[in-house]
């Protein structure tokens, strides 16, 4: 067999598996098209009132985490965006200056971060901060957290259940569907 006729053979082939297809794909939407004669259209499922957490861009959730600061009677600024030095929401209540840290995470939230943020409180000289997350934190990391509350720079670590139930309590709009879609 000459190279010539092996490459013909592959060209019929590869011609007749593109006819396939294409015959395969009209005889589909035919198909759809037919079947839905007759019958009632189904209608569309509204969507859900808020959206998913993670759905929502960085802004929106240092926003939704701003009006919770506010709920507990804090006077907030959203700083966020690039260039922010670590500071999402500067708030005040009583004299005292806060700041918040906002993550959205799906998993645990890596211990670096934490650490991160109490240099930022050094830095800034708050008298409180609050890290707000999504995501699980260890008891590891709450005890780390614990560890800088002691040196004078208490950290609130706010993980994904505890901010689900901080919203709900103060009649906030949740970003989450239901409890099983955190996980617990």
């Amino acid at each position: 067999m000459s190279a010539w006729d092996i490459a013909v053979l592959v060209l019929v082939g590869t011609g007749s598996a593109w006819g396939a297809w294409r015959l395969r794909g009209w005889w589909d939407r035919l198909r759809r098209r037919w079947g839905r004669r007759g019958r009632k259209r189904r209608s569309r499922r509204p969507k859900p009132r808020t959206q998913s957490v993670f759905k929502m861009s960085p802004e929106e959730f240092e926003h939704l985490c701003a009006r919770l600061m506010e709920a507990w009677g804090y006077q907030t600024e959203v700083v966020g965006g690039s260039g922010d030095g670590g500071v999402d929401i500067r708030g005040w209540k009583d004299g005292r200056y806060v700041i918040a840290q906002c993550k959205r995470y799906k998993r645990a939230v890596p211990a670096s971060l934490v650490r991160e943020f109490y240099g930022v409180m050094v830095r800034e000289q708050a008298d409180k901060g609050f890290f707000f997350t999504t995501g699980r934190v260890s008891e590891a990391l709450h005890r780390e957290a614990a560890e800088f509350t002691r040196n004078g720079y208490p950290i609130a670590i706010v993980d994904g259940k505890e901010l689900e139930a901080y919203l709900q309590a103060n009649k906030l709009p949740s970003p989450w569907k239901s409890r099983e879609r955190m996980g617990g």
